[in-house]
């Protein structure tokens, strides 16, 4: 039997993914009475098989980037190799593009915990501070590229929204968790009271919730390994950049890094929006709408967005699945335990 706070869970979780599809296919079916279809398979038409090469030799040189800033935040959890770090995180970005939910980060950890010995809670304190610098990164790049760009009148406004509201965001979730860290106590008092006079979860799992995040974040040190790990996040945001860059060459756009590290920024903030799993449709609108704001053809955007997407997508899954098979761990069973943590939650 499936007991009531557990089918609460499933249904809320099944309502998640039914938005997720929702809003994809809306995207999707936007971009299709936007767009000249024709316009848009003429120019994919066009795009040179030579620059593939080039676009993954910057995305996949990120991943190694990854990997070494990863392994300098385990640090203080365990010592981890850096082809096991790396390995890792494809492993999660296949996830993300298989599994609904955005189960990525979850399977991430279940998977470096099956093969060394970090511990669950370390390891996911570990992936928030990672994604919250990322998107600390991101929002810095719409910040200073943007004023020195040339962008259409009147429609420098879904970019630069964008990126105030993503500060808001990700600037809070960072001074959470320095809260989090520097004042554990409080912040285990304030979730307590917080649960008796809002149960969204039961008091006593969201309270032991709160103390493995506690657990984890007190493996973090705030000294000069930060430091490297910020630059580290520049690096690999950079070198994303540069996929973004070269597919502008291949479909002979005269625009210039600015405009491709902008459109990055866009596209992966836009990204957190709920999607299908693989960020179908909000990947492809969102690089409608930065090519837009820069004027650009539209119907090359869909044909450009179609290219970069495949391209990440088919070497960030193919890698992840032989990450999995080289450990010899299951998808399905990863997918299960994963949900099953969520049910946790």
């Amino acid at each position: 039997m499936v007991s009531e706070s557990g089918w609460w869970t499933s249904r809320k979780q099944g309502l998640t993914v039914l938005a997720g599809v929702a809003i994809s296919i809306a995207v999707l079916g936007w971009a299709a009475y936007r767009i000249d279809l024709r316009g848009a398979l003429h120019r994919l038409r066009g795009f040179g098989g030579a620059w593939i090469l080039p676009m993954l030799l910057f995305y996949l040189s990120s991943f190694l980037v990854r990997g070494v800033r990863w392994c300098l935040l385990l640090q203080p959890v365990g010592t981890v190799p850096w082809s096991t770090s790396t390995g890792v995180i494809f492993s999660g970005y296949m996830a993300n593009n298989l599994l609904p939910l955005r189960l990525g980060e979850i399977v991430r950890a279940l998977v470096l915990t099956r093969v060394t010995s970090v511990r669950m809670d370390g390891t996911l304190s570990t992936i928030v501070l990672e994604r919250v610098l990322d998107g600390l990164v991101l929002v810095g790049m719409i910040a200073f590229v943007l004023p020195w760009t040339d962008v259409v009148p009147g429609k420098e406004g879904v970019v630069a929204y964008t990126g105030a509201v993503s500060a808001v965001v990700f600037a809070g979730a960072l001074l959470l968790v320095i809260a989090v860290r520097l004042f554990p106590r409080v912040v285990l008092r304030v979730s307590s009271q917080t649960l008796e006079w809002a149960p969204v979860v039961k008091k006593e799992r969201g309270v032991g919730m709160v103390r493995s995040v506690l657990r984890g974040l007190e493996t973090l040190t705030m000294d000069r390994r930060l430091l490297a790990v910020l630059f580290l996040s520049v690096a690999v945001w950079a070198l994303e950049g540069g996929m973004f860059w070269v597919g502008l060459q291949a479909f002979a756009l005269d625009a210039d890094v600015a405009i491709a590290l902008l459109t990055l920024a866009f596209v992966n903030l836009s990204i957190l929006i709920p999607s299908a799993p693989g960020y179908v449709g909000v990947f492809q609108g969102a690089t409608i709408l930065a090519f837009a704001a820069f004027g650009l053809p539209e119907e090359t955007a869909l044909s450009y967005a179609v290219v970069v997407h495949a391209l990440q997508y088919v070497s960030a899954t193919a890698i992840g699945i032989g990450v999995l098979a080289k450990y010899g761990i299951s998808l399905a069973a990863l997918r299960q335990e994963s949900i099953s943590h969520e049910h946790s939650k």
